[in-house]
């Protein structure tokens, strides 16, 4: 039974509200596959967004030119409606994620007034298919945002439900997710238009840490298998269930294959935009482990060749940051941390009105100051760190612990402290 079907059974004919699903992916193939489900189904439209790069007309398809503008690209399928082809959307000097949120509100405000004519009125959802590597999370909150102040008239004096954002939903290949996971890579956004042109476009980030990103953000998963080989060996949705949830901070998701998804009950969903945005932030992660001590219990589990390892290290005792230093510094010239990703918070001695957010994925470390001058932040060490293999990074990170010895240093005699770590946070700049 369609989800639209059990709504008009507990509203009879009281008109329902139009329902956006936001679908990423870090792989083009997985994100297509489950676009071409939701197509096929009742009371499903499907929007599709890329991005192309429109260069001079000398080289093949009129993109060779690395300098050419960017264009949006937006198509639409489902729903009974007479496909119209591919429609080209100059970026008007904004950023692919403006130019996409404001047409995909504007597009299902409008499609959905058009197909309510037709006389449907059970409700239609929209799966909103971004372009690769895209963050949802933006969009999602501007479309919540537009529709909270949105007229809720319709034709006739009718009044007819604002639409609502039902579900983030992002999708993997089941094959091919954990070296995904720890690419460390940079990643670049290729266009999806005809042919063999792939035209980059640089995002600064590695594939692992937009792989990481777009799973903390989701609420849902869809798997596809389209990977091949001798060495894949299907060990289900259980092993890939335990490492989402390690990568998002030991928070479950709801992880299904794509063609078995029912989009109505996806759509019957309600987006939470206060969850995904702590699931975003390093900050906010966590241990329940009772009383902050050091923990190094690592977290193992192995499908035949695949594997993986979590450790959380946590303490209410501060960084010493001559030790962090040298450690990032390790990490610069070894490259040890490259395939590892490494989340959390911490403080150090020499700034005592600061609390430093550490968000890094393979091949990128991240560390940003917070003022915490009114005590509002959390004053621990909460380190995170998930790695393809067996590794000793935990145990260097607990290295940098303030010992006994050091605690019991007056907080004055930090402030003569010179290393890297200490000169960028007292300048603002490295």
């Amino acid at each position: 039974m369609y989800n639209n079907d059990v709504d008009r059974n507990t509203q009879g004919d009281a008109p329902l509200p139009d329902r956006v699903i936001l679908l990423t992916g870090a792989e083009r193939l997985p994100r297509d596959l489950s676009a071409f489900c939701a197509e096929n189904e009742k009371d499903v439209c499907v929007i599709r967004y890329r991005v192309e790069r429109v260069g001079d007309t000398n080289g093949v398809n009129g993109m060779n030119d690395a300098d050419g503008d960017l264009c949006i690209v937006r198509s639409v399928q489902g729903c009974g409606l007479v496909p119209r082809g591919e429609e080209r959307l100059p970026m008007r000097e904004c950023c692919v994620t403006c130019a996409i949120k404001s047409d995909a509100e504007r597009m299902v405000v409008g499609l959905g007034k058009a197909i309510r004519r037709c006389g449907v009125r059970s409700g239609v959802t929209f799966v909103v298919a971004l372009p690769i590597g895209l963050q949802a999370f933006p969009i999602a909150r501007y479309m919540e945002d537009c529709f909270a102040f949105a007229d809720d008239i319709g034709s006739h004096g009718e009044v007819v439900p604002t639409p609502r954002v039902s579900s983030v939903v992002s999708t993997v290949d089941e094959v091919g997710l954990r070296a995904c996971l720890f690419d460390d890579a940079p990643f670049s956004v290729r266009a999806d238009g005809d042919g063999d042109v792939d035209e980059p476009i640089d995002d600064g980030r590695s594939v692992g840490e937009i792989q990481a990103t777009l799973l903390r953000e989701a609420d849902r998963l869809l798997v596809v298998s389209v990977g091949s080989g001798e060495t894949y060996v299907d060990c289900g949705l259980t092993w890939m269930e335990e490492l989402i949830a390690q990568i998002r901070g030991g928070e479950d998701m709801s992880v299904e294959r794509a063609c078995d998804a029912d989009w109505g009950v996806i759509a019957g969903g309600r987006y939470d935009a206060d969850a995904e945005q702590q699931r975003l932030d390093a900050l906010t992660l966590h241990a329940e482990c009772g009383e902050a001590s050091r923990v190094h219990e690592p977290v193992r589990l192995m499908c035949t060749s695949d594997g993986f390892e979590s450790t959380m290290v946590h303490s209410a005792r501060p960084i010493h940051p001559g030790r962090l230093s040298a450690l990032l510094a390790g990490f610069g010239e070894s490259g040890s941390a490259a395939r590892v990703h490494i989340r959390g918070h911490f403080t150090v001695p020499t700034r005592p009105f600061s609390v430093f957010v550490w968000d890094g994925g393979p091949g990128g470390v991240s560390i940003e100051e917070l003022d915490n001058a009114d005590g509002d932040l959390p004053c621990m060490t909460v380190l995170q760190v998930v790695s393809e293999n067996h590794t000793d990074i935990p145990l260097q990170l607990e290295w940098l612990l303030l010992t006994d010895e050091e605690m019991r240093v007056p907080a004055a005699s930090w402030f003569d402290q010179t290393d890297e770590f200490t000169l960028w946070s007292v300048s603002g700049s490295r």
